[in-house]
């Protein structure tokens, strides 16, 4: 798929089918206020950017970055936050940024576009440039009952090639020196409310850089 103007715009896309991609407040409001407290003060790293909507909730003074594999999204961002450092990524290459150099890497609604092989490259890339205790924190969808079944087609339009189960990406983060010290499940984002219901729809995890190892999430 070409993440171009006719994506965004909704032309190619399912989820931005009505009135294509913007800064929806109630969805972005809702990540900044889950990430904010898990962000420190340091620089800090949108991979998958798009537009840099969510970049900008974090517009506090810190060094701010994001890097995007469509060249539209990245022109769109530099005009919204001229100030924020904006590359165009190498799909497949690793990340431009030197080892141990921010203190959050968001990741949201990006992972599930990417086959398992290169997921596992973009983590280990993302806790090669967090600082130690730095935060990984991402959304993406929940490989559950209701996903299965109520969201296939969206998800076959959309290019959703490389959804899991929240557990499996727990294990997964693990492998990666990416310790999970909160997740969640959701019905959307721009309805409120966290839950620890295995078969929602939507999932989001932090995770903290240190040694081997994951914590399962609780359940309640």
């Amino acid at each position: 798929m070409q993440y171009d103007r006719l994506y965004f715009s909704g032309r190619r896309s399912f989820f931005y089918s009505l009135g294509g991609y913007r800064d929806f407040a109630s969805y972005f409001n809702r990540l900044a206020a889950w990430f904010r407290p898990h962000a420190g003060t340091g620089p800090l790293l949108d991979v998958g950017c798009a537009y840099g909507f969510l970049l900008a909730r974090f517009n506090d003074g810190r060094e701010l970055a994001g890097c995007d594999i469509s060249d539209w999204a990245i022109r769109e961002a530099g005009r919204r936050l001229p100030h924020a450092r904006f590359l165009v990524l190498d799909s497949g290459g690793p990340l431009p940024y030197p080892d141990a150099h921010f203190s959050a890497v968001l990741c949201t609604d990006v992972l599930e576009h990417i086959a398992p092989d290169g997921q596992a490259a973009l983590l280990a890339e993302a806790e090669r440039i967090l600082v130690p205790g730095g935060r990984f924190c991402m959304t993406t969808p929940n490989l559950g009952a209701v996903r299965r079944h109520i969201y296939l087609g969206a998800d076959r339009r959309e290019a959703h090639i490389g959804m899991r189960h929240l557990d499996d990406w727990v294990r997964e983060l693990g492998r990666r020196n990416l310790r999970t010290v909160d997740c969640w499940t959701y019905l959307h984002g721009f309805l409120p409310g966290r839950f620890h219901r295995p078969w929602m729809p939507e999932c989001a995890i932090v995770a903290r850089k240190e040694g081997q190892g994951a914590d399962q999430c609780s359940r309640s």
